[in-house]
């Protein structure tokens, strides 16, 4: 069944940075029946989840993250963070800390100033199954894990993706800074979860504490993930 939802052309890659960021990139079928841990940095993230994934990971488990988690968790395989905005704030301290991880974006030409693999993006609902493009569902989390289903990823554990603020603090860090600042349409991006392909769902645990998702999709601890 996964095999079929995929019947698109894909690219393989040895891993690490793609070249070319001056061409939109074909997502790359390089994780093909790998796991994926997802992070997202939602309030009810904890240290203590993020040092367990850490300790008991395996071969078997490719570990995403979008945005600011990099801050948090050193061990990604993979990063994404959709806006110009926050590259322009945060990406030469990204690539000071971590030259060499792969990351991705929407921006073309933050792509070319920080090494980053420039994916197209288009805001049709579900999962896109079409390497040559990710959908948006208005939040970079849905992003990653479009991303993470291109690359060939067969389970989806979603870690941090709260999708509700936890006394009055949107992330684990609280707000972003200035102009990066913006109040989250919720509903709407749980919306656009509930929209993924009825296919694809099973596929998809929701692995976050307090998570609005978890009557979208079967709920996983992060205890659990590895006796899976």
């Amino acid at each position: 069944m996964y095999s079929q939802l995929l019947a698109t052309s894909h690219i393989s890659t040895g891993g690490g940075l793609l070249k070319a960021p001056l061409l939109l990139m074909k997502v790359p079928l390089k994780f093909k029946n790998k796991k994926a841990i997802l992070f997202a940095t939602g309030p009810t993230l904890k240290k203590s989840e993020i040092d367990f994934i850490g300790k008991n990971r395996t071969d078997d488990f490719v570990i995403f993250g979008c945005n600011d988690t990099y801050r948090y968790i050193d061990y990604l395989d993979v990063h994404y963070a959709c806006d110009k905005q926050w590259w322009q704030h945060w990406g030469s301290k990204f690539r000071d800390q971590y030259p060499d991880l792969e990351s991705w974006t929407q921006d073309s030409h933050m792509a070319l100033k920080y090494k980053l693999n420039h994916v197209d993006g288009k805001g049709h609902e579900g999962l896109s199954l079409n390497s040559n493009l990710i959908h948006f569902g208005s939040n970079s989390g849905f992003q990653q894990l479009n991303l993470a289903f291109l690359m060939g990823c067969s389970e989806f554990y979603l870690v941090g993706y709260t999708m509700g603020k936890v006394d009055k603090q949107s992330h684990i860090f609280g707000e972003h800074p200035g102009s990066l600042k913006k109040n989250s349409p919720y509903p709407k991006f749980v919306q656009k979860f509930k929209n993924i392909q009825k296919e694809i769902k099973p596929l998809i645990h929701c692995s976050t504490t307090g998570s609005r998702l978890k009557g979208i999709f079967q709920h996983t601890s992060v205890e659990e993930i590895f006796n899976a």
